[in-house]
């Protein structure tokens, strides 16, 4: 498992990156249950983008067994 393949990727790039925009729009938030679900979406679709990342090498596998 290499850190350079979820580095280099485009999602997981974009998804690390649109942190930027959650911090900015929560900082100005009550402190209340909306805030707390605007970070569990950002961490459900950085998770989502990891593990997308994590599961490319079970699809090309899939893929060739499939041929």
């Amino acid at each position: 498992m290499s850190i350079g393949r979820y580095v280099t990727n485009p999602g997981v790039i974009g998804s690390a990156i649109s942190v930027l925009g959650v911090i900015k729009r929560t900082k100005n938030m009550p402190a209340d249950w909306r805030r707390l679900i605007v970070w569990g979406i950002w961490i459900g679709g950085f998770a989502l983008s990891v593990a997308g990342v994590a599961k490319e090498e079970e699809d090309r596998v899939f893929e060739e067994l499939n041929q």
